[in-house]
């Protein structure tokens, strides 16, 4: 999914399908990423991938296909060669035809915060996102947040703190719920490194991002992602727990369950505490015996658990003679 919103991406061998609904319209997207085997003239020791193969259909009707050279794009007769190590979706993402896709699956947040949470930006780079967010408001002065929402926490930290104090006093107080020490949070330069990064306010003091708890920061940016992500979107987490001490464990849980009712979470876990607030019928179960993997819910995995079965006690105790995978997967 990254691939439609980041052209960024370094591309590595792939073959997925992924089949979404729309506006009760079904669409599938499919596509393959191999090594690139066309000649340079120029040789490098780098190795290069291509999609060689991609397609998205709407109601089984083709709306773009590429299978290596050969391309195809609803409503064109001829079109540009296209570049091979970017998808279809971001070259044609203005198309009437994609455009309301991608606004869509911009929707889809999958939340990697251990993978975020240490990354700084560069001052000279920060700098010049100021200069063109300052011009982009004085053009749209009462634009919504939105656009900015797939943005890095500390971009997002800026822009609500700048531009739309509402939604920053809303995240402080969050913040100041579950660490009543900080007394403000911003982006500040680090000058002897020539970078730009979270700070916060400690009694009197200021941690810089590298000096705040790995707990803490990455609490920080859950609340902040939580906070500023678009309505009805849906959200990925993986092992939601990792990092978090247990009173984060808690006010984030109940963040998910009660602040945010506009976005659907898919977040997977093994924590008693997070499972323990969640229906059993919210329940996906993930049971793998060897190579054999199953998903199921708790009904089917057996009736009893329905009636019994109200936690995640004793759910291993009705599940103990069963080989159950570590990690549960729950849907709200």
């Amino acid at each position: 999914m990254k691939l439609v919103v980041n052209k960024n991406l370094r591309l590595e061998p792939y073959h997925v399908s992924l089949e979404f609904d729309i506006d009760d319209k079904k669409y599938v997207w499919e596509y393959r990423i191999e090594q690139d085997t066309n000649e340079d003239f120029i040789e490098s020791k780098e190795v290069k991938y291509a999609f060689v193969y991609e397609e998205l259909s709407q109601n089984e009707t083709c709306i773009i296909k590429r299978e290596f050279d050969h391309v195809y794009i609803i409503g064109y007769d001829r079109i540009p060669t296209p570049k091979r190590d970017e998808c279809l979706l971001i070259q044609y993402s203005q198309d009437k035809f994609i455009k309301p896709i991608i606004i869509q699956l911009m929707k889809l947040y999958p939340i990697e915060i251990d993978m975020d949470v240490r990354g700084a930006i560069d001052r000279e780079d920060f700098n010049m996102f100021k200069e063109k967010i300052r011009k982009s408001m004085q053009k749209e002065n009462n634009s919504v947040f939105e656009r900015f929402s797939h943005l890095p926490v500390p971009l997002k930290l800026y822009i609500t703190k700048e531009y739309y104090p509402k939604m920053y006093s809303q995240i402080f107080s969050a913040i100041k719920d579950l660490f009543m020490e900080i007394n403000s949070i911003d982006i500040v330069e680090d000058i002897t490194r020539n970078i730009s990064m979270v700070a916060i306010d400690v009694y009197g003091k200021k941690l810089m991002q590298h000096e705040i708890s790995n707990g803490m920061l990455k609490t920080i940016y859950y609340i902040v992602e939580l906070i500023t992500m678009s309505e009805n979107s849906l959200v990925l987490i993986d092992k939601f727990e990792n990092g978090l001490g247990v009173n984060c464990i808690d006010v984030l849980a109940e963040i998910l369950l009660s602040e945010r009712n506009d976005l659907q979470f898919v977040i997977t876990s093994h924590h008693p505490k997070i499972i323990n607030q969640i229906s059993n019928k919210k329940w996906k179960i993930i049971e793998r015996d060897i190579a054999v993997v199953r998903n199921m819910n708790a009904e089917e995995y057996g009736r009893i658990m329905i009636g019994e079965c109200r936690s995640w006690e004793r759910f291993f105790k009705h599940a103990s003679g069963r080989k159950i995978h570590d990690c549960f997967k729950w849907e709200i």
